[in-house]
């Protein structure tokens, strides 16, 4: 099935501008992520510690060294936070200025791979940052310091 899914800005901190995804006439991916874990929910200290990591991130950069590398080689997929947590966030790090926040959650398994909810955000993310390299490749989208210029709406097939 297709999805129009669209990239937009989320917050501007001082290094980092985060992005997140919004399928059409949805919440956004990073919202629906955190609305799965209201304010007094068991994993409170899970929130704060993703929380913690995006607020570093933005002030300092999105260095390589605060996530946690998932998907596969060839793409920008990762995790946050990188320290043991039950609950896992996955972004695209483009680059040391440029996050896209997507959903996550619960992990449970030893790979995302093992969990058909992770591994379809994780799967979701992949096709995204495919869509992006294509886009810098033809012109399509450009960087320049913490910011996304072009074409951020895109349809995905993908199976949900």
């Amino acid at each position: 099935m297709k999805y129009k899914i669209e990239i937009e800005l989320f917050e501007e901190h001082q290094t980092v501008n985060f992005y997140t995804l919004r399928f059409q006439d949805e919440a956004t991916e990073v919202d629906k992520f955190l609305d799965q874990f209201p304010e007094g929910c068991e994993y409170n200290e899970d929130i704060d510690i993703i929380i913690k990591w995006i607020e570093q991130i933005g002030e300092r950069g999105a260095l390589e060294c605060y996530f946690r590398t998932e998907g596969k080689i060839v793409d920008r997929v990762c995790a946050i936070p990188i320290e043991t947590a039950s609950l896992r966030l996955y972004v695209i790090r483009l680059t040391e200025n440029i996050v896209i926040l997507g959903n996550g959650g619960i992990k449970s398994s030893a790979t995302y791979n093992e969990d058909p909810v992770l591994s379809a955000y994780v799967t979701i993310l992949q096709e995204v940052d495919y869509h992006i390299r294509t886009r810098i490749k033809k012109g399509q989208i450009s960087i320049y310091q913490k910011k996304l210029f072009g074409n951020l709406t895109f349809q995905l097939k993908i199976n949900l």
